[in-house]
Formats: structure tokens, C-alpha cells, sequence
């Protein structure tokens, strides 16, 4: 099977079964692409917080990026095929009828349970790609040069400045309206710096 017809079908399951947005899909890329030799987490995280910076949603701009980095201009085509038409698709159906059903007790109980599911997985994918940024847990390959690595009994613990940043931007987005754009492209410039 072709990487392009690949990328394609990678990105129509991701649309029909990443709810919650585009940060959901994010551990299913990380699976496709590690099992494919695609990219590595830490060029995925890239192509993610690329995808942040942009204008329009994260999960088009992420199978766009990922798409170009993986095929070129083809593959950053058919990554947006991949994701949009079947959203597209899954959107006009369901709003036809969701709205109608959606103060019926089942959708309600429904949605309250899809809730925290969804929380979970942006969960997962934010301490996965920690993990594999070398942030917490890091190994001998993924220590991030010029951090302030803490290890215990020869385990790799936490980077404390990558911490801090997390940290930080957790704060700022709870108490204040910043759109997150602005704290990429403050955290690329301090990166200069930190790192």
C-alpha cells in the first residue's frame, strides 16, 4: 500500500473516530507514525505546535503539516482529504439530527459520559508526549540539551525548565483570555534563550 493512500486512510479513521478535537487524534498519529517510520514524537510535536500557531483548526493543520512532512505536496493533499471530507460528512449528518435529540435525557447522558473520556485522551497525549519529549521519564536519547534534568537512582525524572513552562502556560490560559497563539510564539522565543 502507498504512503499516500496510507496517509489518506490514517487521517479518514482518525476524523471518524478522534472526538474531541484535534488534540484527541494526537496519540493515534503518534501510534501510525512510530509504526510506519514516519517521524519521531518530537517531530510530530513540532508539526503540532506548527499546526497551533496556524490559523484554522488544529486537527486539519496537523494532518496538513504531517502530511507534507511525511509525503511533500502530496501528502499534505491527500492529509486534508483524508480529515476533511469525512468531517465534513460526519458534521452535516449529525447536525441534522443532533440538534433536534439534543435536549432529550439519553443525548445528555451521553454527552456527560463522552466528556471525561475525551479529557482523558487530550490527557494521555499531553504526559505521552512529555514522555517522549524527554520532559518526565526521559531516556539517554531524549534528555533535552541544556534542560535541568533531576534523576534519582539513575532514572531521568523531569526537565525542571520544561516543567516551568508547562507550568506557566496552564496558569496563564486559566486566568486569563491570551489566545494560546501568543504563548507558542513567546515559548519559541524563550526557547532561544533556555535552551
Amino acid at each position: 500500500m502507498g504512503v499516500l493512500f496510507k496517509l489518506f486512510i490514517m487521517f479518514v479513521k482518525l476524523c471518524a473516530f478522534a472526538f474531541g478535537g484535534g488534540y484527541v487524534m494526537i496519540p493515534s498519529m503518534v501510534k501510525v507514525s512510530e509504526a510506519n517510520h514516519w517521524a519521531s514524537a518530537a517531530e510530530l510535536t513540532d508539526v503540532i505546535a506548527i499546526a497551533g500557531m496556524a490559523p484554522g483548526p488544529v486537527a486539519v493543520n496537523a494532518a496538513v503539516g504531517f502530511g507534507y512532512k511525511v509525503a511533500g505536496f502530496p501528502g499534505a493533499v491527500v492529509s486534508f482529504l483524508g480529515i476533511a471530507i469525512p468531517c465534513a460528512v460526519i458534521v452535516i449528518v449529525v447536525a441534522t439530527f443532533f440538534f433536534k435529540a439534543y435536549n432529550h435525557p439519553l443525548v445528555q447522558a451521553a454527552l456527560n459520559g463522552l466528556r471525561p473520556v475525551i479529557t482523558g485522551i487530550i490527557l494521555y497525549a499531553a504526559v505521552s508526549l512529555a514522555i517522549k519529549n524527554g520532559m518526565i521519564l526521559a531516556s539517554g536519547n531524549t534528555l533535552i540539551p541544556g534542560g535541568w534534568n533531576i534523576t534519582a537512582a539513575g532514572v531521568n525524572l523531569l526537565e525542571v525548565k520544561s516543567l516551568l513552562l508547562i507550568a506557566a502556560t496552564f496558569l496563564i490560559l486559566i486566568k486569563t483570555k491570551i489566545q494560546p497563539i501568543f504563548l507558542i510564539l513567546a515559548a519559541g522565543v524563550l526557547g532561544v534563550f533556555l535552551y
